[in-house]
């Protein structure tokens, strides 16, 4: 008895051209930044060599810092083809440029140390994307179908503000737990060097004052994005949506939600994309039959050569 197949053919998921929905300046501030990230670790390298043994663990640690930045920096690019993930062009210059500030100038440049408005204005500007990452994933946990534009924008509104307070909550436990078991001081529990700067030294300690400032900003942050978000959903603005990140499965279906979502420009891209996608696919298709025919003349002529039987 045959057995019959059950399995069902998953749909084939449409291949997304992202270079033409990534800007110009995109690129510029990817090549830009990362090349500078390359001569930093370029040059922590050469002080391995020329720096003494004085410098050689900082050199090591600038060194990892430098790879780790690298290898975050090409995430987006990694999740755009992989997931067919859409970064609207500000979000992704942003998250470009926050890991450059975090570990180029924050850590290997020491700027964490030299100045605390450089930390809590990064913990704020960081407060703030995630916020909106709050809406988009909105969007991802409902198949992608503009939901936030459909559910309560209340509701919307205070998920995205508890996803941003917990992303908070759960970088200060890495912080803790980073000072604990390597002995780093991303809580800034020791002393500051500009010791004679502080008039009185606080009672909580300077860790308990640090995290609490970083989780105050990105509360603050994070409210304000919710608060514009809510209001730009209650009355149907479709400005905020430009913001947002979306998955996109096909053209088509892109389109349109682009479209219902207010955002002309990216489906603008979008119809270049599906066009410049067309064009290739009847340039295959003109091309696939003579490799038939000539396949087939081989067949041909190989059987000519066959002798009978």
């Amino acid at each position: 008895m045959r057995k019959k197949n059950t399995d069902i053919p998953k749909e084939k998921k449409e291949e997304i051209d992202f270079s033409h929905l990534n800007t110009r300046s995109m690129k510029v501030v990817y090549w830009l930044l990362q090349s500078l990230m390359i001569v930093t670790l370029v040059i922590s390298f050469i002080g391995l060599f020329i720096g003494g043994k004085d410098h050689r663990e900082t050199n090591i640690e600038h060194m990892m810092l430098c790879v780790v930045a690298i290898v975050l920096f090409n995430i987006p690019q990694i999740m755009q083809r992989k997931f067919n993930l859409y970064i609207p062009p500000a979000m992704y210059i942003f998250v470009l440029v926050f890991i450059y500030a975090h570990f180029i100038l924050g850590e290997v440049r020491g700027m964490y140390k030299e100045s605390m408005v450089f930390d809590k204005i990064l913990h704020t500007t960081s407060g703030l994307a995630i916020a909106i990452g709050g809406f988009s994933l909105v969007n991802f946990l409902n198949d992608s179908r503009n939901s936030h534009l459909k559910l309560s924008p209340l509701f919307v509104a205070i998920f995205s503000f508890c996803f941003a307070l917990a992303i908070a909550v759960l970088w200060e436990i890495f912080e803790f737990a980073a000072d604990c078991l390597v002995g780093t001081n991303m809580q800034q529990y020791l002393p500051p060097k500009n010791l004679e700067n502080v008039i009185v030294d606080p009672p909580q300690g300077y860790g308990l004052i640090d995290t609490m400032g970083d989780v105050i900003v990105s509360t603050i942050a994070a409210f304000v994005v919710c608060l514009i978000g809510y209001f730009a959903l209650r009355k149907k603005n479709k400005n905020f949506n430009r913001f947002l990140f979306r998955k996109i499965t096909d053209y088509d279906t892109a389109i349109a939600e682009a479209t219902e979502a207010g955002d002309e420009r990216l489906a603008e891209s979008l119809r270049r994309a599906q066009a410049a996608a067309e064009q290739k696919a009847e340039n295959d298709a003109v091309s696939a039959p003579e490799e038939t025919e000539n396949g087939e003349e081989t067949a041909g002529e190989k059987g000519d050569t066959t002798p009978e039987e």
